[in-house]
């Protein structure tokens, strides 16, 4: 379904693994964390303070960590109720409507989670139980949407430019 050549392949294997690298360690952190939690909280009746709040940060990792990975590959949730055009002029314009659309929401969640970051750090906002501070977080995740961003961009120009419809432009 997706086409490595939409992007360098020079920069994007790196960026991968290092993504893949960075999804994985707060999904392991979660398992660990959440066994931790039930075991400590049944057996010696002493839960994991802050738990819920370090598993909320690790959840906002992993997905903002792969974002950029299944827009890469275009493996977003779609729906295909236009499908029936396979190639040609009306397909790349669909892929590419679709694309550009995809890169304008993209582009606005960046800037939402910017805003949110900005705000956080102006405030101090901090989290309840262990008061961590919320504004480190939203930047990352302002960062890594607007890695996602250039992607989507970069596939979008690609879709619209592309030349052969077959090669080019995804489904």
């Amino acid at each position: 379904m997706s086409d490595p050549s939409l992007v360098s392949r020079s920069t994007v294997p790196l960026l991968e693994r290092v993504l893949g690298l960075i999804s994985a360690l707060p999904v392991a952190l979660i398992v660990a964390l959440t066994f931790v939690d039930v075991f400590g909280r049944y057996v010696f009746s002493s839960p994991v303070r802050g738990s819920v709040e370090i598993i909320e940060v690790a959840m906002a990792l992993v997905i903002f960590t792969a974002l950029p990975l299944v827009t890469r590959h275009r493996q977003h949730v779609s729906v295909g109720l236009f499908d029936g055009q396979r190639q040609g002029l009306l397909r790349r314009l669909r892929v590419t409507l679709c694309d550009a659309i995809s890169s304008l929401a993209l582009a606005v969640l960046t800037w939402r989670l910017l805003v949110q970051a900005l705000d956080d750090r102006a405030s101090g906002a901090a989290s309840v139980v262990l008061g961590l501070p919320q504004a480190p977080l939203a930047f990352a995740l302002a960062a890594l949407a607007a890695i996602a961003t250039v992607l989507m961009l970069m596939l979008t120009w690609r879709s619209a430019t592309a030349q052969d419809t077959h090669t080019g432009v995804n489904p």
